[in-house]
Protein backbone atom coordinates (compact mmCIF):
# COMPACT_ATOMS: atom_id res chain seq x y z
CA UNK A 1 0.00 0.00 0.00
CA UNK A 2 2.87 2.38 0.75
CA UNK A 3 4.19 2.02 -2.79
CA UNK A 4 0.75 2.92 -4.14
CA UNK A 5 0.69 6.10 -2.06
CA UNK A 6 4.16 7.07 -3.24
CA UNK A 7 3.06 6.48 -6.83
CA UNK A 8 -0.08 8.55 -6.30
CA UNK A 9 1.97 11.35 -4.74
CA UNK A 10 4.36 11.41 -7.67
CA UNK A 11 1.48 11.39 -10.13
CA UNK A 12 -0.14 14.37 -8.39
CA UNK A 13 3.19 16.19 -8.35
CA UNK A 14 3.65 15.67 -12.08
CA UNK A 15 0.05 16.70 -12.81
CA UNK A 16 0.50 19.91 -10.81
CA UNK A 17 3.76 20.71 -12.58
CA UNK A 18 2.11 20.12 -15.96
CA UNK A 19 -0.80 22.42 -15.09
CA UNK A 20 1.56 25.18 -13.96
CA UNK A 21 3.57 24.89 -17.18
CA UNK A 22 0.42 25.01 -19.29
CA UNK A 23 -0.72 28.11 -17.43
CA UNK A 24 2.63 29.77 -18.03
CA UNK A 25 2.47 29.03 -21.75
CA UNK A 26 -1.09 30.32 -22.00
CA UNK A 27 -0.13 33.63 -20.41
CA UNK A 28 -2.77 36.29 -20.31
CA UNK A 29 -4.62 37.52 -17.24
CA UNK A 30 -3.36 39.14 -14.09
CA UNK A 31 -1.68 37.07 -11.41
CA UNK A 32 -3.68 36.50 -8.25
CA UNK A 33 -2.75 34.54 -5.19
CA UNK A 34 -3.90 33.61 -1.75
CA UNK A 35 -3.17 31.42 1.18
CA UNK A 36 -4.68 29.62 4.11
CA UNK A 37 -3.30 29.06 7.59
CA UNK A 38 -5.02 26.58 9.89
CA UNK A 39 -4.37 27.12 13.59
CA UNK A 40 -6.31 24.36 15.25
CA UNK A 41 -9.87 24.56 13.95
CA UNK A 42 -9.53 28.25 13.02
CA UNK A 43 -8.82 29.12 9.38
CA UNK A 44 -6.99 32.35 8.59
CA UNK A 45 -7.30 33.32 4.93
CA UNK A 46 -5.61 36.00 2.87
CA UNK A 47 -5.43 36.91 -0.79
CA UNK A 48 -4.57 39.57 -3.32
CA UNK A 49 -8.26 40.21 -3.96
CA UNK A 50 -11.37 39.91 -1.84
CA UNK A 51 -12.66 37.10 -4.08
CA UNK A 52 -9.50 35.03 -3.53
CA UNK A 53 -9.60 35.65 0.23
CA UNK A 54 -13.24 34.51 0.41
CA UNK A 55 -12.42 31.42 -1.65
CA UNK A 56 -9.54 30.56 0.69
CA UNK A 57 -11.80 31.05 3.72
CA UNK A 58 -14.45 28.76 2.22
CA UNK A 59 -11.76 26.17 1.52
CA UNK A 60 -10.55 26.45 5.11
CA UNK A 61 -14.03 25.96 6.53
CA UNK A 62 -14.53 22.93 4.26
CA UNK A 63 -11.23 21.39 5.38
CA UNK A 64 -11.99 21.95 9.08
CA UNK A 65 -15.50 20.53 8.65
CA UNK A 66 -14.10 17.47 6.87
CA UNK A 67 -11.62 16.76 9.64
CA UNK A 68 -14.22 17.26 12.39
CA UNK A 69 -16.58 14.80 10.68
CA UNK A 70 -13.70 12.38 10.13
CA UNK A 71 -12.77 12.61 13.81
CA UNK A 72 -16.36 11.99 14.90
CA UNK A 73 -16.72 8.98 12.61
CA UNK A 74 -13.37 7.36 13.38
CA UNK A 75 -12.70 8.75 16.86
Amino acid sequence: MEARLVGLGLLLLLAGTFLILMGMLKGGGPAEGGGLILIGPFPIAFGTTEKIAKTMLALGVAIVTFFIVLHLLLG
